[in-house]
């Protein structure tokens, strides 16, 4: 994989912010792979797509490039928040690939992808709605909460400038994607769940310790007052696909890691 952005590509462009969005598009065109099949190719969809940047042909993933300089922080600016919220309940939502790249240099230093299985309303947020004084009055936009994703939601493909075997990154794009079966609303209990679980930062832990994350999952999912039973369903359903192992009296052990540790 060469990570060497190709500048020669978009001399006709004076705009910094043009020059990025063309060299990071043929770079994911040229040298990047969809992580969820074996195709060695994404490619770019026709002009005026909207919402999906890239697909492959062999699976028919959809993918959205986020591209910036610096690295990613808590959120990450999207676009309308009723269409991504739809497409979301509908199980409709692109994946994502974030791209970082070195200006001076013009080289990627970091990538890596959100699959959509583990999109919901919990990590979307809504943005103000633009005032008049804006082109377009009244639309409302959204964020990305990457802050409320498990680490296992990060899959690197690239990381401080050395790329990720292919292998392992399909390894961990597959390892949770039974939740692709499953509906929007539980999808979202198993991420946020599963980020509870990853933020103690334990390979052992009881079940106290994740009811000490009740009151923010409460807020996460105000529709649902049976937080505790909730919780201990989403624990069995990581047991069930060999994440978690029960060691009895309220006592679990974690027998996968997120890809960066």
């Amino acid at each position: 994989m060469d990570l060497q952005l190709d500048h020669a590509s978009a001399t006709k462009y004076s705009s910094q912010s043009q020059v990025a969005r063309v060299l990071t598009e043929k770079w994911v065109g040229d040298q990047l792979y969809c992580p969820a099949c074996d195709c060695d190719v994404l490619a770019p969809t026709a002009a005026g797509t909207k919402v999906v940047d890239f697909h492959c042909r062999a699976c028919d993933e959809g993918f959205q490039l986020k591209s910036q300089r610096r690295p990613f922080g808590a959120k990450v600016t999207d676009a309308a928040y009723g269409p991504m919220a739809d497409r979301i309940e509908h199980s409709a939502a692109p994946n994502f690939v974030f791209l970082c790249y070195q200006a001076l240099q013009w080289r990627v230093t970091d990538v890596f992808f959100v699959p959509r299985h583990f999109f919901s309303t919990s990590i979307i947020e809504q943005r103000r709605a633009l005032g008049p004084e804006a082109r377009r009055e009244g639309w409302v936009g959204c964020n990305i909460l990457l802050y409320r994703l498990p680490l296992d939601a990060r899959i690197q493909a690239v990381r401080a400038e050395v790329p990720i075997l292919r292998g392992e990154v399909r390894k961990a794009w597959k390892r949770f994607a039974f939740l692709r079966t499953q509906g929007a609303d539980s999808r979202g209990w198993m991420t946020d769940v599963l980020a509870c679980v990853r933020e103690l930062r334990q390979t052992e832990f009881a079940l106290t310790d994740i009811y000490s994350f009740e009151d923010r999952l409460a807020t996460m999912h105000p529709g649902n007052r049976n937080i505790r039973p909730k919780i201990r369903q989403q624990l069995q359903v990581l047991r069930d696909h060999g994440f978690l192992e029960f060691l009895g009296r309220g006592a679990y052990r974690i027998l996968l890691m997120p890809q960066e540790s």
